[in-house]
């Protein structure tokens, strides 16, 4: 004997902490019998749940009068129960009509539950739709999270009907002499999920199992808590703005996989990470050299020092915008890039090692003031101990700047010629030798590098 619905939905209420006392819920009623049961229900359950109730209700326009008439339906049940009611009409935007219905209808619904200051919005997604979609999922490939199908709950969106099947939903509403409309586009065979719910489903269930619903239902359940301990095990490695390439390849390739899109969904560009970008990430973690860099949708992901950075698409796409800074004496420069570099004097005896980021010049040599810029097309060094000159386009290729920083790799100039590159090579210009008297010292810090 089938459970009787009140207790399925008090139950899939309290499983899923779907509701809390003094709640505002804005049901979603099209007029349907799962949408009207969803309603009832929660009319049933109200003094028991402490909560308050409204309707909506979306008119996409799509079946002339009967739409009109749906709208004037619901109007009247919310104001027969002296319930708050928000209406709209909606055009759907051409494309997938199913894709397209659904982005409008949680538009409105969002909207609705705003303008009633409404803390969850009720759906009366059924245990046959959870199975309709995760069979759906199933033949186009999903993957495990796919495969947890509808959620109960999603931001403040709720499902109380998620554990009701629909002979519940029709013998509740029947028992309480409620009717309801009929949408005959349900039955319209041109779409996808009308042939999966009136021809596959049945037939599978028919031919392979009589309860194959409750058992994709079931499937979607331990997919969904699988999914989430995975994601508790992967979001170790994926914590912070950069991601580890060493831990990235220690760790088993599934949780790899789940770092990155967890990674990505909190610092990535919004849009979505593919299966072959997963990959390349992981290709990228692994290589036994510490630089490099990848593609993915909206910018790039770099790795630099065993961090993996994403970088979204930046001016270095669209070319270089020049900026220059003077660099005077005792001052320092902040760089659009993120470096500093300062220019200081050093003392008599004031012993100072050059490096990468340290730069010593003749102070009594130098043609003019410094200055801190951007590369010009067409720049190039005469390295200190190489002879000739070396363009600043082969110089960071050859060092390793990641292509993506390379727009606003500082520069330091004397007039326009090129003194030094920090991290990358110094100039044969005003060297310090036994002559000098005065030494001027730059130096650099900062810079995606350092701050990864």
């Amino acid at each position: 004997m089938a459970r009787p619905l009140l207790d399925t939905v008090r139950a899939c209420v309290r499983r899923h902490e779907l509701l809390v006392a003094g709640d505002v819920v804005v049901a979603a009623v099209s007029g349907g019998a799962d949408s009207l049961a969803l309603l009832r229900a929660l009319l049933a359950l109200r003094d028991t749940l402490d909560i308050r109730i409204a309707v909506a209700h979306l008119d996409h326009r799509v079946r002339g009068g009967e739409s009109a008439r749906d709208r004037a339906f619901v109007e009247g049940i919310a104001k027969r129960h002296g319930l708050p009611y928000v209406g709209e009409e909606a055009t759907i935007p051409a494309g997938n009509f199913e894709a397209e219905a659904r982005s409008v209808r949680y538009a409105f619904l969002e909207r609705a539950a705003d303008a009633l200051g409404a803390t969850k919005i009720a759906t009366g997604h059924t245990r046959d739709d959870q199975a309709e979609t995760v069979l759906w999922r199933v033949v186009r490939g999903a993957g495990r999270r796919g495969l947890g199908g509808i959620r109960p709950r999603h931001g403040r969106i709720v499902r109380p009907l998620l554990d009701c099947d629909r002979t519940q939903v029709r013998a509740f509403l029947v028992e309480r002499g409620q009717d309801w409309r009929r949408d005959y586009g349900n039955f319209d065979f041109d779409l996808e999920r009308t042939r999966l719910r009136h021809g596959f489903l049945p037939a599978l269930s028919r031919e392979l199992n009589p309860r194959l619903a409750r058992t994709l239902a079931d499937l979607a359940d331990l997919m969904r808590e699988e999914d989430a301990l995975l994601d508790r095990l992967a979001s170790a490695a994926a914590r912070g703005q950069t991601l580890a390439a060493p831990i990235l390849h220690a760790i088993d390739a599934p949780l790899a996989r789940r770092a990155i899109r967890l990674w990505w969904r909190r610092h990535g560009s919004g849009a979505r990470l593919g299966r072959a970008h997963v990959e390349a990430v992981r290709r990228l973690a692994a290589r036994p050299s510490d630089d490099g860099a990848i593609a993915v949708p909206g910018g790039a992901i770099a790795r630099e020092r065993s961090r993996l950075t994403f970088f979204p698409a930046d001016r270095s796409e669209r070319g270089i915008e020049p900026w220059r800074r003077d660099l005077p004496r005792g001052g320092t420069v902040d760089t659009p890039g993120g470096w500093r570099l300062t220019l200081g004097e050093a003392a008599p005896r004031e012993p100072i090692m050059p490096g990468h980021r340290v730069c010593v010049v003749d102070a009594d040599a130098l043609a003019g003031g410094l200055a801190v810029r951007n590369r010009r097309a067409g720049d190039a060094i005469r390295l200190h101990g190489l002879g000739g000159h070396t363009s600043l386009k082969r110089l960071f290729a050859s060092r390793r700047i990641p292509r993506r920083l390379r727009a606003d790799h500082p520069v330091v100039v004397c007039g326009d010629v090129v003194l030094w590159v920090p991290d990358c090579g110094r100039s044969e210009v005003a060297l310090v030798g036994p002559a000098t008297t005065r030494r001027w010292v730059i130096r650099a810090s900062g810079g995606p590098r350092e701050s990864a």
